[in-house]
């Protein structure tokens, strides 16, 4: 029978091996970290609203109506992939600025993340089930990785004018 000899490390090696197994340790929370990290997106929304005046418009007045404008001051709701939801506002230029993690996000007009209404009127003034259908329809969507983000939209909001908002029971005709 042959006996069995135990070799304890020295202090040293022990010391060595602690130490390179706390910095592969502290490097692979550094980088799961890092890949975690929300950076600062710019989304950029814009809307267009046709000539909603009585009176006659003049060829100028019909062509800045068509016009892409920024959506400035709105609020906007960003939903993730996950249901996480966050807010911005956008600045005058129509840029809303926050920070997000990797993902995809769909970002709503307010009055429909919170099912309400364009005018934010009376409820009884519109249609519900062309309401519901409306309340499902994201403005953006943005999907972020590391390296880039894409901002994807069918294009410029289009506000209707006061009175002839989407699902309104009765269209106002303008004075």
């Amino acid at each position: 029978m042959w006996s069995k000899q135990h070799v304890l490390p020295n202090k040293s090696y022990l010391c060595r091996m602690k130490f390179s197994i706390s910095i592969v340790l502290l490097l692979s929370l550094v980088f799961t970290n890092m890949s975690c990290q929300k950076k600062l997106q710019q989304i950029t929304v814009q809307y267009t609203q046709p000539y909603c005046g009585g009176a006659r418009p003049t060829p100028e007045i019909l062509a800045d109506a068509e016009k892409v404008k920024p959506y400035a001051g709105k609020m906007l709701i960003i939903v993730s992939d996950k249901g996480k939801t966050d807010s911005a506002k956008t600045d005058v230029k129509g840029i809303a600025k926050l920070k997000l993690t990797p993902g995809t996000y769909k970002v709503y007009e307010a009055w429909r993340f919170y099912k309400s209404n364009p005018s934010g009127e009376e409820m009884s003034l519109y249609d519900k089930p062309c309401l519901e259908e409306e309340w499902k329809k994201h403005a953006i969507e943005l999907t972020i990785t590391k390296s880039k983000t894409i901002q994807k939209s069918d294009g410029p909001i289009a506000l209707p004018c006061y009175g002839r908002e989407y699902c309104r029971l009765e269209k106002l005709l303008p004075h």
